[in-house]
């Protein structure tokens, strides 16, 4: 059995909203049928894994259509789970008379009972709604009593009747009301805006046709192969063309759903979400409201389809929407953040690199480190295809950063690519070639098992002092290929987070109808390690808040696995063997002391009791008192770091909010400028590289022999 991971899961784009009054009966048609085989061959024949066992296909992919479906385990009984469990496991091992007969079918999946199972979900998705409507306008739910809900999905058990099931649909009812009187609203209208979504729920799935159930199960079989092959409609590819070529104008956000709540999956680099500094992934939309209208009221769209909260927020550059959003590391659903954004179409320049000196005193000494911020790999393909000589791309413009660098007597430099998930690898291997000069980069599997490396020749070493790299578990692909390279050669030290793990390279292709994205190729270090799963390991690792773990390619179960091959022959810099280890030493030292860093120590401690919890609460007061002690926790560490600073602490929550959100406002008015102050792991990592600096001198003039 294999879990779809949120952040990519193209499928649960199209199946979280829910139900009308009718019953669903989408059958497939012979023309999807056909389209399914070709999809099939695609897989089979192309992917980077074309020798993958498929004896048990249809099986495990129902299992990882469960886990998308209802991985809480309340819409389906257990005898339905058994029942739909032995037909996908005779598709996979029919008898002698059902092969016989079987020539009919068109496609080696079983997507008949696919079509089926996704009925029986739309259906009682319908159901359990309109149970849930019918509970919520009595208004009689008792917000004294002890009850609970279960949310370790490990502990849940599927339901033997229909009676049980209902249990937990008004269970759940009971506490989207509740949730939404913690977010300042009396009972009338909590239950307003809880009847509200639910209408909406069954309003939409009368919007469901034969090309969204097949989008679920082709998703659903390209998943099953990795987790980055997927199948795009001719819609959904029409879409995707736009996002590409960033000539949309709107947010610069990537939306997916997760329990029914529109997600942030991540923002564009240099777009109006990221310009704000307020949106985050995993930030959960509530209500989107059109602020150019004139008395616009905020539209729910919990449970909608994602198609149609992007065309929601889409709109004329210019104009303004705002959202309410739940925070993504938060504890209770109650909690709520606006931002009004203004529409904009995003342009290459806005993703460009940001550069800012900073001056740092050691002792007698005077330290200038210059930051460069990459927030992705850029290129002008038009321009670069043309062959006109002053196209735009990420490593011309840091050329011509490090240029000034060397004119202003810089002494160290410092490449930020925190959040860079990826771009051009071609822009990868010449950012690289400015640091190391000629040589290889990296190394491409094909998956006729053919190796070739990849690298820049012609490539001249523009900067020759120290250097590091900061990466964070956002920084995927093109960041993991560059940070890999500088720590080969021992070019510069690694500074921050283990990074995503993304080691594969994906091609688009056309089919009869749609699109198909496909992993063709893997890519691996100049050592020869995979970069696959695992990541880059920083040399020095800065604190965080939460549980990287809990993202990243090693978090899907269908990850392609990690592995290596022959290294290359290269030349590495000199880097004395104890420097890591002395680092690090100061490192710690400096976290010890500092309160910044203290503080994101305090909430990562607050996140390991809180992530293994297991029950919410339905008792309006238990639920009230956790809020106040969640804010209280807040506002005591914020006032024990700014006391240790000597900065004036807060009187209440409230004025902290108040201070941060005038803040926020006053920091998106400088969004060009690389924020030293508040950013208290870039300012970590200025004082590493600053160490670095002073422990090796002259070190970087040339590779060794």
């Amino acid at each position: 059995m294999f879990k779809q991971k949120k952040a990519f899961s193209f499928i649960a784009i199209l199946l979280l909203s829910i139900g009308v009054g009718a019953k669903i009966n989408i059958t497939v048609s012979e023309e999807k049928q056909e389209l399914c085989q070709e999809i099939y061959k695609k897989m089979t024949s192309e992917h980077f894994f074309n020798d993958k066992d498929l004896s048990s296909i249809n099986s495990e992919i129902f299992d990882a259509l469960v886990n998308q479906l209802d991985s809480q385990k309340i819409y389906f009984t257990k005898n339905e789970m058994l029942s739909f469990k032995r037909k996908f496991f005779q598709s996979d091992n029919p008898t002698s008379y059902q092969k016989k007969f079987s020539k009919s079918s068109l496609c080696s999946i079983d997507l008949k009972s696919k079509f089926e199972f996704i009925n029986l979900y739309f259906n009682r998705l319908i159901e359990a709604t309109n149970y849930q409507l019918r509970e919520v306008t009595k208004k009689n739910f008792d917000f004294t009593k002890e009850e609970i809900i279960l949310i370790d999905g490990e502990q849940k058990k599927w339901q033997k009747s229909k009676f049980e099931l209902k249990k937990a649909w008004k269970r759940l009812a009971k506490n989207d009301v509740l949730t939404s009187m913690l977010a300042n609203k009396d009972l009338d209208e909590a239950t307003e805006t809880i009847v509200k979504r639910y209408k909406n729920r069954l309003r939409r799935i009368s919007q469901r046709n034969e090309e969204d159930v097949f989008s679920i199960s082709m998703n659903n079989l390209t998943s099953y192969f990795d987790p980055h092959s997927s199948y795009f409609s001719p819609k959904s590819a029409e879409d995707f063309e736009m996002a590409m070529s960033l000539k949309l104008e709107g947010i610069g956000a990537l939306l997916t759903t997760e329990d029914d709540y529109p997600t942030i999956v991540s923002v564009v680099p240099g777009g109006p979400a990221e310009k704000t500094g307020k949106i985050n992934p995993d930030d959960k939309i509530v209500k989107i409201s059109q602020v150019e209208e004139s008395n616009s009221t905020p539209t729910d769209v919990v449970g909608w389809r994602i198609d149609e909260v992007v065309q929601l927020i889409r709109g004329k550059a210019g104009t303004k929407v705002e959202l309410e959003l739940i925070p993504g590391k938060t504890e209770d659903f109650s909690e709520r953040k606006f931002v009004t954004i203004t529409r904009e179409e995003v342009k290459l320049e806005e993703q460009a690199a940001k550069s800012r000196i900073i001056e740092i005193q050691r002792n007698l000494e005077t330290i200038k480190v210059g930051i460069i911020d990459l927030p992705t790999f850029y290129i002008d393909f038009k321009a670069w295809r043309n062959r006109e000589p002053d196209f735009r791309s990420s490593s011309k413009d840091v050329e011509t950063i490090l240029r000034k660098f060397t004119d202003q007597r810089v002494d160290a430099v410092l490449i930020d690519l925190r959040g860079n998930s990826g771009g051009s690898l071609f822009e990868a291997n010449k950012l690289t070639g400015l640091f190391v000069s000629s040589g290889a980069t990296l190394q491409v599997k094909e998956s006729n098992g053919s190796v070739r490396p990849w690298g820049d020749a012609r490539a001249k070493q523009i900067w020759k002092k120290p250097m590091a790299v900061m990466v964070d578990r956002y920084s995927a692909s093109a960041s993991e290929i560059f940070a890999g390279a500088i720590q080969d050669y021992q070019r510069g030290i690694i500074i921050g987070q283990k990074t995503f793990g993304k080691g594969t390279v994906q091609k688009l292709d056309n089919l009869s109808s749609g699109q198909i994205k496909i992993t063709e190729s893997k890519f691996y270090r100049i050592t020869g390690a995979g970069m696959q799963s695992k990541g880059i390991h920083p040399d020095i690792t800065l604190p965080s808040t939460w549980d990287i773990e809990e993202i990243g390619e090693s978090s899907y179960d269908t990850a392609l696995p990690w592995d290596e091959i022959k290294p290359v022959r290269f030349k590495k810099f000199s880097m004395g063997s104890s420097l890591i280890s002395k680092l690090n030493d100061e490192h710690l030292t400096r976290v010890n002391q500092s309160p910044n860093l203290q503080y994101i120590l305090d909430i990562r401690k607050r996140y390991e009791i809180q992530k293994n919890k297991e029950v919410i609460s339905l008792n309006l007061k238990n639920r009230k008192i956790e809020k106040e002690e969640r804010q209280s926790w807040a506002l005591e560490i914020e006032n024990k770091r700014r006391a240790s600073l000597n900065l004036e602490t807060f009187s209440s929550f409230e004025d902290m909010e108040d201070y941060n959100d005038a803040k926020e406002d006053e920091d998106s008015k400088n969004d060009h400028e690389i924020d030293v102050d508040n950013d208290y792991l870039l300012n970590e990592g200025m004082q590493i590289l600053s160490d670095y600096t002073i422990f090796n001198q002259n070190i970087f003039l040339s590779k060794a022999a």
